[in-house]
């Protein structure tokens, strides 16, 4: 679908769930597409609606990136945190454009992120704590220069994360993962968190940890 902001994939909750079924809005990483995280839906069931976008900047090859990443002549790589914010920003749109849209003004937003997605997904929920429920963050890390320096703390307080990452991850270490629990932990904020002996995805525990996660969250 392409009339909202974003092109994005739609699997509807069923009728009767309609106007409490949460809204899980699944934002893939760089280089990837709408189509990536949204074949987990499967593992989840059909109590949530699933709405899968894809980043608005072509990179070629059918990929697609929220904002740019930057390598200097040594190889360090820096994100272009100007766009970042925008990205952020413009998610926030396309949600409230896609509630009034599909009629669910009051359903509850989780965010599911993977890489860039989980650092969009962090800064969605701590910039805007109020428009969240839950937050599942896969393989990524919070961004500080998108994030408030300062919180209220009571209204974050009903906030819930699911966190994973990939021990061996080669793209964004797990020493990034490690620095964001325990920035999570200094807010205080409920937050469940696992490694695993992977690279830069998911291996076959850390999904089924998640589906037991979801379903536990649903009841």
């Amino acid at each position: 679908m392409a009339s909202l902001s974003l092109i994005h994939n739609y699997q509807a909750a069923p009728e009767d769930l309609k106007n409490s079924a949460p809204l899980v809005l699944m934002i893939h990483g760089y280089g990837s597409h709408e189509n990536d995280l949204f074949g987990l839906k499967d593992y989840f069931g059909k109590k949530a609606h699933f709405v899968s976008v894809r980043a608005p900047r072509a990179l070629g090859f059918g990929g697609f990136a929220w904002y740019p990443i930057h390598f200097d002549e040594v190889g360090a790589k820096t994100s272009d945190t100007t766009l970042a914010a925008e990205a952020r920003d413009l998610l926030r749109k396309f949600v409230a454009e896609f509630r009034e849209e599909h009629q669910l003004p009051d359903n509850p937003l989780w965010l599911m992120g993977f890489s860039q997605g989980a650092i969009l997904s962090y800064a969605y929920s701590l910039n805007y704590p109020k428009e969240v429920q839950k937050v599942i963050a896969l393989s990524g890390y919070v961004l500080r220069e998108i994030v408030p320096n300062k919180y209220a703390l009571a209204a974050m307080q009903h906030l819930d994360f699911f966190v994973s990452h990939g021990s061996e991850d080669d793209i964004i270490p797990i020493e990034a993962a490690r620095m964001t629990v325990e920035f999570l932990e200094k807010l205080q904020l409920k937050h469940h968190y696992q490694e695993y002996p992977a690279g830069h995805g998911l291996n076959p525990d850390n999904l089924q940890d998640l589906k037991n996660w979801f379903e536990e969250a649903l009841s």
